[in-house]
């Protein structure tokens, strides 16, 4: 067989045509594999906030049975902090995540109505947290 133009002209077409169906692919797999990986993240990211959570409500048991003023503690792997000001018990749970920054959860007790607030309003308890750790 001779080699023509036409002939080159179709190698190259399908060189060319093969270079992009393999670049759609890693395309599709890529974008697979980052969907996946942002799953998991929010999913740890939830699992760890339950654990705050609980550790906070673990606080609120304590405090409330022991009549402390303030403790600080650990639940399994979440830490706590809790404050009595007054009738009110305000408590805040918290776990570390690997960049550094802690993922928190702060709830309050008062006149037996439990309700969940923003870890933000209560800065002396993350500052309990800081100094006990």
């Amino acid at each position: 067989m001779r080699y023509t133009r036409k002939t080159g002209r179709r190698g190259m077409v399908a060189v060319g045509t093969a270079f992009a169906l393999l670049l759609v692919a890693f395309t599709i797999v890529t974008a697979f594999m980052l969907g996946i990986m942002a799953g998991g993240v929010r999913a740890e990211n939830a699992l760890r906030e339950t654990r705050a959570l609980y550790a906070a409500e673990a606080a609120i048991d304590l405090a409330a049975q022991s009549g402390a003023e303030s403790l600080t503690g650990e639940c399994g792997r979440a830490r706590y902090a809790v404050r009595r000001v007054g009738d009110e018990l305000r408590a805040l749970g918290q776990v570390a995540r690997p960049s550094g920054h802690p993922i928190r959860c702060a709830i309050i007790v008062r006149g037996g109505d439990w309700r969940q607030v923003p870890p933000g309003q209560y800065p002396e308890l993350a500052a309990m947290l800081e100094d006990d750790g």
